[in-house]
Formats: C-alpha cells, sequence, structure tokens
C-alpha cells in the first residue's frame, strides 16, 4: 500500500465555486455534525452505496453493499465495477480484513490510528476550530428525509464539505467533498438503506476461506501526542516546515518502518483536511504505485509528484534527506510547504 494510498480518500471533478462566508453558523448544526460522528457507534444497518472519485484524467465509481453492526464492525462487499466484483472487507475496530477473491488472498492491517467516523476525523474542536457548519435544505436520500449541512472554511470561505444527515438516526446518508478551488472532489450516497441490529454474526468471519492464502499482517502505530519523544526515535535530525497553510497544526508523530526503511510521519490537519509529512535518511526512491509522477523544479530541487483527486504526493530530496508531503491540498500549496522545508 502506497503513502498516497494509505492518505487518500478522494477525487476531481468541477463545479462552481460556491462561497459562504455571509452565512452565519447554526448551533443545530454543530450538533448534527456531533451526532452524525457519534451514530455509527449505536446504530446498525444495511445498505447500497455508491462512491464517486474523480481522478486527474477519470472517474472512478464503486457500488458497495455495507452491513454494519454497531458499534464497530463492518462488511463492505464490492458490485461493482466488475475487476472487484465479489471482494470484501472485513472491520473489527481498528483492524480490517481485505478479501481478494480472485488472487485468493487474505491480508490484514491494523491501524491504531483509525477512527470508525463516516464523515471525517473525529477531532471536533479542530474541525469547529476551522469550518463552521451552515444548515441547507432538507432532501430526500433513499427515500429518507436528511437534513444537509455544509462545512466551510472559516479562513477562506469556501465550503469544504456537504453532508446529508438522516433526520431520525443521524447517519450520514450522502457526502460530497470539495477542493480548496471549490470544485467537486468525491461524492458518497446511499442508493437504498436499512436500519436493523438483526445482522448474523457470521457476515462479519475473518475466518481464512478454504482455498485463500494469509498474507503477511502490517500493523501501523499510534500516532503519539509527544511530538519530542517520535522526533527522538527517527534515528537522524529531522525537520519540518516553517508555512502551513493557515489553520493547519500538528496534531500527532510516529516512526514506521515502510518497505524496510525508517520514517518519521508528521501529521498535520485542520480538522477536515489532512497534511503527512514523511522523512526518512535512505536513499529509497518514492513510491508512487501504479500512478506515473510528473517532474517539478523548486529553489534548485528536482521533485516529482502525483494527484490522485483531491490528493496530492510531492516526493524530493535535501541535505541527505529523502521527504514526501501527501495531503488533500493543491501541488502548488504543497510546493509552498516544501520550500519552507529547510535545515
Amino acid at each position: 500500500m502506497t503513502l498516497l494510498r494509505r492518505e487518500s480518500s478522494a477525487a476531481l471533478a468541477l463545479l462552481a465555486l460556491v462561497t459562504f462566508s455571509a452565512q452565519a453558523p447554526s448551533p443545530h448544526a454543530d450538533e448534527l455534525v456531533r451526532a452524525a460522528t457519534e451514530a455509527p457507534k449505536r446504530i446498525s444497518y444495511l445498505g447500497e452505496v455508491q462512491s464517486t472519485r474523480w481522478g486527474a484524467s477519470q472517474a472512478f465509481s464503486t457500488i458497495v453493499r455495507i452491513e454494519h453492526k454497531a458499534p464497530n464492525d463492518t462488511r463492505r462487499t464490492y458490485l461493482a465495477p466488475q475487476s472487484v466484483y465479489g471482494e470484501y472487507t472485513i472491520t473489527h475496530g481498528t483492524k480490517t480484513f481485505d478479501f481478494d477473491v480472485i488472487h485468493q488472498t487474505v491480508a490484514s492491517i491494523e491501524n491504531l490510528a483509525a477512527d470508525n467516523a463516516v464523515a471525517y476525523n473525529n477531532n471536533i474542536a479542530l474541525v469547529f476550530a476551522n469550518y463552521t457548519a451552515v444548515e441547507g435544505p432538507q432532501e430526500a436520500v433513499a427515500g429518507r428525509s436528511a437534513q444537509t449541512v455544509s462545512l466551510v472554511n472559516r479562513h477562506t470561505g469556501e465550503r469544504m464539505m456537504r453532508l446529508w444527515i438522516d433526520n431520525q438516526t443521524k447517519i450520514v446518508l450522502a457526502k460530497e467533498s470539495y477542493h480548496s478551488d471549490g470544485s467537486l472532489a468525491t461524492r458518497m450516497r446511499f442508493d437504498e438503506i436499512r436500519f436493523t441490529g438483526d445482522i448474523p454474526a457470521g457476515i462479519f468471519s475473518t475466518d481464512v476461506p478454504p482455498g485463500f492464502t494469509a498474507l503477511p499482517s502490517r500493523r501501523f502505530a499510534q500516532p503519539s501526542t509527544d511530538i519530542g519523544a517520535a522526533v527522538r526515535d527517527a534515528g537522524f535530525t529531522p525537520v519540518g516546515p516553517r508555512y502551513l497553510p493557515e489553520g493547519f497544526s500538528i496534531i500527532s508523530a510516529d516512526t514506521s518502518d515502510i518497505k524496510g526503511v525508517k520514517s518519521l510521519h508528521l501529521l498535520y490537519s485542520d480538522g477536515l483536511r489532512n497534511l503527512s509529512l514523511f522523512e526518512n535518511a535512505s536513499d529509497a526512491a518514492a513510491d508512487f504505485g501504479s500512478l506515473k509522477p510528473s517532474a517539478i523544479s523548486f529553489e534548485g530541487h528536482d521533485a516529482q509528484y502525483v494527484k490522485d483527486g483531491p490528493t496530492t504526493l510531492l516526493a524530493w530530496r535535501e541535505h541527505g534527506l529523502a521527504f514526501a508531503l501527501v495531503g488533500d491540498l493543491d501541488v502548488k500549496e504543497l510546493v509552498e510547504i516544501a520550500i519552507s522545508v529547510v535545515p
């Protein structure tokens, strides 16, 4: 799994720029957003979801059957496209099992930082420090009445996310996220949903099916708020950015082995958007997965970047260190941050 895949969540398509700076915040909208983050912990449901993300040259859509039993058991079965038909994942809390029916393998990943919030990471205080919740009209999703809520960046006045929150259960029935210029990035929407706790336990079994091979498990450490300890554990003298977009602040750090290379990971967030800075003291090349990187230069540095929907990965080297910035930001914004990363 590449760094980009670990961090990415979305996509690209054009919409008119929408500015909400003149609209007043709504205390009721704040409560709806808080309720939406907690709802999956107490509400069980079955449903079918269509998700779309737009890449640099094409859109990618999936249809997934979701079976969720509160508080933390979820099965996702892919129905479309044909290339992933029948594949499924089982999530128990922070551990996810990926069943690849084509290659007949089972991979398990434990991410101690995983959060089960449907809409965004669960740092509510940071979300409301940087975003205003604004109520919109009532709309119907999957035959149910939902309240729309827009999350508007306090610093730019631009809408970054829109939620359709079920009036009865507070489950997020649909969600759109947007680029910093207001254009659409991702869309998720339930085509059908039924609320019930009557879901057989066997649906969430993680037993390896006959004929399948269990791959080595992967475990990502719990990021620490003790930034100094993580920096000391890196094994080299790291550096951080002197510039960050308004609203972003460091929230955690950890060190981990990525393909045998010890790397320091600094995580920054504004509550909705995340920005990761990976750095190591090796000569290892950046891993772009199946994406073809483009070349870019800044301040005498030759760098490479790839864009997968709203998520961009920028990699470069300087002073004997390898750096990779990954975030839901445009490449120009990442370059500005990279320029400020100097010893």
